[in-house]
């Protein structure tokens, strides 16, 4: 449990250290911001780990409770992950928007399955209220 709760903490210091050296640069306007996180309510799910890819690039690994951060260029981009068999998501992305997405994890059998779902600020912020830290807004 410490574990977790460190492992939050660095990730939310991350986050908005990220954050506030992103504001100060002029490109930061032109760019926009995903938020990747789980929120899992099954015990099942929760030591499943899985990498998250943006395109062909990896955005990094996310444990359970765990938040991942990414900023790029308007465009459109495919999210996915490391497990087989998940749901992919494509996103525009506009200048300066912010992008929540959900990667819901169930259990069907014995098999995992992974849903990437973009969901609104508030549904974010309401998932992450009981997490060890809370989900910053951007």
């Amino acid at each position: 449990m410490k574990r977790a709760l460190i492992k939050s903490t660095l990730a939310l210091l991350v986050m908005t250290t990220s954050f506030w050296a992103a504001a100060g640069s002029p490109q930061a306007a032109d760019e926009a911001t995903i938020v990747v996180y789980r929120a899992d309510e099954s015990f099942k799910t929760q030591r499943v780990n899985l990498d998250v890819h943006v395109d062909t690039a990896s955005l990094g690994r996310l444990d359970a409770q765990d938040v991942l951060l990414a900023s790029g260029k308007p465009g459109t981009y495919t999210l996915a992950t490391s497990l087989p068999g998940d749901v992919s998501l494509q996103l525009e992305l506009q200048p300066g928007s912010t992008h929540y997405v959900h990667t819901r994890l169930r259990m069907i059998g014995n098999r995992v399955v992974v849903e990437l779902v973009e969901v609104e600020e508030q549904v974010a912020k309401l998932h992450q209220a009981g997490a060890a830290g809370e989900l910053i807004a951007i």
